[in-house]
Order: structure tokens, then sequence, then C-alpha cells
């Protein structure tokens, strides 16, 4: 009999404590299935301000011990969360006030990145090497995700007296985002405690006479995986959308992993979801029509559209999730029979293109510049085609949130939209594509899917194909637990 796997899963966001994307949602759905199958898991994230103790029953602990960057000596705590229905699942919090409990995740109350940020997260990932040693808790794996905690695996090849505690524990490095690589100058390489040959020219710490923390992860982890199929062969062939480390995960002579990402269907379900105006399902799918009624309503929308196609984005405003290619293509869109419902914050120059076509054209498109949980839920309700014209997307999970409440699809193929979304053809399907990335192309798709949007019996079948899809991390675990028991066995 197998003895049960320890997976330490640290994640600098993880919901419903912290979240500004996608790993957000992975980092708090994904432990709670690996605690299912059986695994002994202990996420640890940093503890950010935001973070209410009383709300989440977060207990104090008595454990405090000391980090040292650079020449700084800085003293971290940690406080504990524990799973009430597995107690083979807890959260442990990486507690320094001037780093964590005074700010956000990542960016101020401006939207401005903090200019600490490399220094913040290479806190947070030795801390957490540490806090396996206070706890005297030794994982069997330690899941690593993306560039925040990838200086985990070098410490471990580079520093292993340090850690010998762990000296027999493996790496899994997951890349949610390969863009965003922690790149920080040259001049703060003092402040890795490294080696020095890590960092010159070539060598895994640097990158074009910068310091790139993921470059040297990819390079000293175990294993290397995405969180898709399609975009695992992308980055792999493509040096665009790796984001020019085609040829360091080529080096590396290991396969990169494509796990898809899964919903998680506790939050999101339009049979039980609490936000929703009317609750509905497979067999009652009609009553979505109050939904949109009530989403019109309640965002200003004229109620006369309510016959018409309702498209929906509820995203980041940047380049990545296609927001250039919505702009040039607005002005043709909006001279369709429909309207446009967009939900979400990023670039300052986006979000003045966007409030100036909503001005132009009242009750045809309406725009929330923020982060609203309630109304996104009330979204995908109450949205007929839901938009995502993203450069490229790893994965992306509002697709799948979308096709369980019979909001079609229409997505650029790449990535996880490739590897979820099959284009309807008449009998079969559960969304659209565009292939090309380009205006043209998009326009194309919208006008496609407003065409098959006027057959009601057409687009009954495909909203019912795409909620009987099942997309739950399930699977996704299962997955998981294979490739951490390859690297156990080896």
């Amino acid at each position: 009999m197998q003895s049960r796997i320890k997976i330490a899963f640290v994640s600098a966001e993880v919901y419903p404590f912290s979240k500004v994307g996608g790993l957000g949602d992975v980092a708090g759905a994904l432990p709670t299935e690996l605690a299912v199958l059986g695994a002994e898991i202990m996420v640890i994230t940093p503890c950010y301000g935001s973070i209410n103790h009383s709300d989440f029953d977060i207990q104090e602990s008595p454990y405090r011990f000391t980090v040292k960057l650079g020449n700084e000596a800085i003293e971290c705590g940690l406080s504990r969360w524990q799973s009430p229905e597995h107690p083979n699942f807890r959260v442990y919090f990486i507690e320094n006030e001037h780093y964590f409990g005074s700010r956000g995740v990542y960016n101020d109350h401006k939207g401005i990145s903090y200019d600490d940020n490399v220094k913040r997260f290479l806190l947070f990932s030795r801390a957490a090497l540490e806090a396996f040693k206070v706890l005297n808790w030794i994982p069997d794996i330690i899941h690593c995700n993306d560039n925040h905690c990838a200086t985990i695996p070098v410490y471990l090849k580079n520093r292993s007296v340090d850690y010998s505690y762990i000296w027999n524990t493996k790496t899994l490095l997951t890349l949610h985002n390969i863009a965003y690589q922690g790149i920080v100058k040259m001049d703060q390489w003092e402040l890795f405690n490294l080696p020095d040959d890590l960092f010159y020219p070539t060598a895994p710490m640097e990158w074009y006479g910068q310091i790139n923390p993921l470059k040297a992860g990819i390079l000293m982890a175990d294993a290397v995986s995405t969180v898709s199929p399609t975009h695992a062969e992308e980055i792999r062939k493509s040096q665009e959308l790796s984001a020019g480390l085609k040829g360091v995960l080529a080096s590396t002579g290991k396969a990169v992993w494509g796990i898809l990402n899964g919903v998680d269907y506790s939050e999101w379900d339009p049979q039980t979801d609490i936000y929703i105006t009317k609750p509905y399902s497979l067999k009652t799918v009609a009553d979505k029509r109050f939904n949109k009624i009530a989403l019109l309503n309640d965002v200003g929308i004229d109620q006369a559209m309510v016959n018409k196609p309702l498209i929906s984005m509820v995203t980041r405003l940047v380049e990545q999730k296609g927001i250039p290619l919505l702009i040039e293509a607005l002005e043709r869109l909006l001279a369709l029979d429909l309207a446009i419902l967009i939900l979400g914050s990023g670039e300052p120059d986006y979000e003045r293109s966007l409030s100036a076509f909503a001005e132009r054209f009242p009750g045809r498109l309406k725009i929330d510049f923020g982060y609203n949980n309630p109304l996104s839920h009330k979204i995908m309700a109450g949205c007929d085609i839901f938009l995502m014209p993203s450069r490229y997307e790893p994965c992306g999970i509002t697709q799948m949130v979308a096709f369980k409440y019979g909001t079609v699809p229409l997505v650029h193929q790449t990535g996880g939209l490739a590897d979820t979304v099959v284009r309807w053809d008449g009998q079969s399907g559960n969304g659209f594509l565009f292939e090309l990335y380009s205006a043209d192309d998009l326009i194309q798709s919208v006008l496609e899917a407003i065409f098959v949007y006027s057959d009601k019996n057409q687009w009954r079948r495909i909203m019912l194909n795409g909620m009987a899809a099942d997309f739950s991390w399930q699977q996704s675990a299962k997955q998981y637990m294979e490739l951490y028991r390859s690297l156990i066995d080896k």
C-alpha cells in the first residue's frame, strides 16, 4: 500500500484568502481536490493585510524565525488555517508586517506594482523553506507556482547544506503565465545569497545582463508543467509564446507537462449560485432569460436588447487578454445589433479608450472598471456570449465557467482555449473560435455566432453541450498525483 504523499503547495495568491487572477483560483481549488484524493497538503502563502483572520478563523502560532536576504536578517512568523472538511489540508501564512501585512498582493491601491516585489517574493520563498524546518514537516513534493517562488528549486540545488532536512524532496514548477518572470537588475544579485557563478553571463540566474528567477527555476526544478496541453506545446515551439524562454525549456531535456486547470463547481454552478436572480440547470435552461433581464437592468443596458446577443468579458485589461484587438474591432462590433458588457481593470490607456466608446454608445456598451465578484456571477448567468480574444492564454478558467452557465464562449484559438472550446459545426461543438489574431477574424467569428443565435434551436443545443461538459478539478488532480508519484519514484 502506498504511503500518503506529502505535498507543499507554494503560491503567492490563494483563493479565498487572496486573489488577483487565475493563479489564486488554482491554488484555492487544486489543493482541496488533492486532499480529497488522500494527499497530505500544506499550502504556503503570504499573509497580506487584506486577509481578515477572524473571517477565516486563522489561528496565530508561536513559530517565529529569521530569513536572511543579503546582509539583512528579516523576522517572520506563521499563522494557520485548518480545513474543517479535510484534516489533511491546512494553509500556513508567512507573516511579516512590512513586506506583507501592510500591503496587497502585487500592487498598491493605485494599481502600481510594488518596486520591491522581487525582494518580497524572495523572502516568501525562503521563508517557506524555513517553515518546513520549524514545523518539522518534510514534504515529498514542493509544488512551486510561477516566478514568485521559482527560486525554491534553485536553493535546494545550490544551498543544499542549508536545507539538508529536505534533501530528498522533489520540486515541480508550474508556469501559469510564463511572460511574468520576476526579472530584476543584476546589481541586486547579493540579495539572493547564492553562489557568484550562478550570475555569470549565460549562467542559470543571468538573463541578458539581468537576473531572471523564472529561468533559473525552470533549469533547476525536477519537473516543469503548465496549465494546458496546447500551451505546453506552444511554449516549446514558439519564441514569442514562451516569452523568450523556448531555448531554456529545450536545454533542460525534460518534458513540459500540460495539465488543464479545472473549475470549482462549488462556487460556479447556476443551480446553487447565491448571486444570480434565478437558479437554473440543464433541465431549466430557459430560466437563464430571467437573469439576462435582471442583468440588463442592473448595469443600465437598454432592455430592448433582451432578445439580442449580449456579449460579455470578465478580464484584466491588459495586452495579453486581447484588449488592443477588442478596441480595434469595437467600432465595427457596435455597428451590429448587439450589446457588450465588460468587467475588469488594467492599463489606464485601455480604460480611457473603452470609456470613450461607452460614452458614444450608451445603452449598448457598459463597462465596470474593477473587481466585483457578485457582478461576475451575474454576468455569467445573464450573458449569451463570453468573449476571450486573448493573444495567448495558458489555460483560462472563465471559458469553462461560462460553459456551466450556458454562456457560449467565443475565443482566440490558443492555449487552453483551444483545448476546451470546440467550434460549432451545425451539429456538434460548444463555442466559436477565430484562428488568426486579427480584428477581421474576431468580427467574422462574432458574425458567425450572431447567425447561429438567430436559430433558437441551434443555440439551445450549443448551450446544452457546454453545460453538459465536466471541467471539474477531479481529473486534473489525478494527473498531478501521477506526476508527483513519478517524481518520487525517480
